[in-house]
């Protein structure tokens, strides 16, 4: 898929992104799991879905959650005008990004609300997300530690996590973040007032 950078008169709209062309993209390989769970914000039936590759280690994926996606989330989610889907791609050289990757996925059996929130605070700690660090946020955020580490420890998500990643080499993501509004792809973090001219492109269609 042919990667997009819009320039908005002289100025680059995408500041910068964490590389992922180490990424070794074998589109035959199937990773198995028996578990598909995929979590959504906003409206089902909206016209426009906003797809996120994202990577718990990548410091511009957390700039992205923390400062973009609540934007979104007040001018787009919460009026319904599209949906949101957020999918994991944790690159290879950053170690504990799978691991982070899982743990919000078990967060988010206890609750569906918790995994947004474990999600937020992994990006808001992502220098310190090692597996310790994981169950110490679980608690913070009110989670069952005991059911939490059981989940984690179990490797229970990891094939959902492998699988996202894989999906996302197809779709030829090579770094993070990616968006897909609709079928448009960009590369890296979006200044804000550029995502919206793309997004009310779509949203006129």
């Amino acid at each position: 898929m042919k990667k997009i950078f819009l320039l908005s008169f002289a100025t680059l709209i995408f500041i910068s992104g964490c590389n992922g062309s180490d990424v070794d993209i074998n589109e035959n390989i199937q990773v198995p799991s028996d578990i598909d769970i995929t979590y959504t914000k906003g409206n089902a039936n909206a016209s426009v879905t906003i797809t996120e590759y994202s990577d718990y280690q990548c410091p511009f994926c957390a700039r992205l959650t923390l400062e973009i996606l609540p934007l979104i989330q007040n001018d787009y989610i919460e009026t319904g005008k599209i949906l949101f889907v957020y999918k994991d791609l944790p690159l290879p050289n950053h170690k504990y990004a799978q691991k982070a990757s899982e743990a919000t996925y078990c967060a988010g059996e206890q609750n569906e609300d918790k995994f947004w929130e474990m999600h937020v605070k992994i990006f808001e700690n992502q220098k310190n997300i090692r597996r310790e660090d994981l169950s110490k946020y679980a608690e913070e955020v009110g989670l069952n530690v005991q059911a939490f580490d059981s989940c984690l420890d179990s490797d229970k998500y990891k094939n959902l996590v492998l699988r996202n990643r894989q999906d996302g080499l197809k779709a030829g993501v090579e770094g993070t973040p990616t968006l897909f509004v609709n079928d448009v792809p960009l590369v890296g973090l979006p200044q804000y007032e550029a995502l919206k001219q793309v997004i009310e492109t779509e949203l006129r269609k």
